[in-house]
């Protein structure tokens, strides 16, 4: 085992929990104007039914979910200070901030421009007041997919910024999935930009994306967070995105790694069936997914140990990145990766740090 505090520790999955009334000062017109009016006011960091996006049974502040202090969102907006103080907590050198509310935009479906005013309001806050790379606070910055145009304008404004070294795209709810053509300018300027694409799930609602009826958040945080990211990995996969983009360097996040060898097993037999129906694939999609990143948070450590180390065999150590999730409440501290007895130490090195200076070239 390493001594974690003195090894070099990145954390790919920090969220940032800005609040929409900090957020709308940077917003433009009208979407300031509008969030100015509408008597929301200061939400803190809930998304409760003052939410400038759509909730459901994800968000742990509706329907009279458990009630734990250390699971609640806390009443006022994210201080940028927490951000340095809570990486010296978890000794973490680097984080890569992704923003906590962007989480819910798959649940717009109103044609507006919310997401997009959104977006370019929590771009320029966050290089305001937030990320600093010479304190090692870097940032993800989210793309409103739904607009191609738009995100192609994050990207450019972006582009000369140090501190974003990377692009987020929200799994939950997007319509037609990620590996279709329309996406494809954004994966080729990323590419051109040298951008990683991080896919990060979104929202547990699965209620709110994909079926109603739910009662409890155990459901659909179960359900959600997997069905999220695996339909945008065999989106991306089948449709060819690492073939049409071999350079791009693909990330998923937050739904740990056990489901990892289901699905590209499932996959694969698809497939060998029907072959012709992803004419851009040379191989097996399996092939192509175990050169994906993947973040390692929540690590599901109540497993079998020997299913565990079969996950990290069959993704590789060299293609996982500790994410913390932190500060939400089942954040994974790096010791988590550390106390895993299948590892050498060079693995976990290359786990809590090594592959992620590679992978966003920080």
């Amino acid at each position: 085992m390493i001594d974690a505090e003195s090894e070099l520790v990145v954390d790919c999955d920090w969220h940032y929990q800005d609040s929409f009334k900090e957020v709308a000062e940077y917003m433009p017109e009208p979407w300031y104007t509008k969030y100015k009016n509408s008597n929301w006011d200061d939400a803190g960091v809930k998304q409760n039914l003052s939410s400038f996006f759509p909730t459901s049974t994800g968000d742990r502040q509706n329907y009279g979910k458990v009630l734990r202090e250390h699971s609640n969102y806390p009443e006022e907006p994210e201080d940028p200070e927490r951000v340095t103080e809570g990486m010296d907590f978890l000794d973490i050198d680097v984080s890569l901030q992704i923003s906590h509310l962007i989480l819910a935009m798959g649940g717009v479906t109103a044609d507006d421009e919310r997401v997009q005013a959104f977006t370019k309001g929590y771009i320029e806050y966050m290089l305001e007041e937030v990320l600093d790379p010479d304190e090692g606070v870097y940032g993800l910055a989210p793309m409103p997919y739904g607009d191609v145009e738009a995100s192609l304008d994050i990207l450019e404004r972006v582009e000369d910024e140090e501190a974003y070294v990377g692009a987020c795209f929200v799994t939950a709810g997007a319509s037609p999935p990620l590996g279709n053509r329309k996406y494809d300018p954004i994966y080729e300027r990323c590419e051109e930009m040298d951008f990683p694409v991080v896919y990060h799930t979104g929202g547990s609602g699965l209620d709110e994306y994909v079926r109603a009826g739910y009662q409890e958040m155990i459901e659909t945080h179960t359900l959600g967070f997997l069905e999220s990211n695996m339909s945008q990995i065999v989106s991306v996969a089948c449709q060819g995105v690492p073939e049409k983009y071999p350079d791009l360097d693909i990330v998923f996040m937050e739904s740990g790694v056990t489901y990892i060898p289901g699905l590209v097993s499932r996959l694969d037999e698809e497939y060998l069936k029907r072959p012709e129906e992803a004419p851009l694939l040379d191989t097996r999609p399996s092939e192509y997914i175990t050169d994906f990143y993947f973040g390692t948070q929540p690590l599901e450590v109540s497993a079998r140990n020997d299913l565990l180390e079969l996950c990290f065999d069959m993704i590789g150590t060299d293609r996982l990145l500790y994410a913390s999730d932190y500060p939400h409440w089942d954040f994974d501290s790096p010791s988590i990766i550390n106390e895993l007895p299948m590892l050498d130490d060079d693995e976990r090195r290359a786990i809590l740090g090594g592959n992620a200076l590679e992978v966003f070239e920080i």
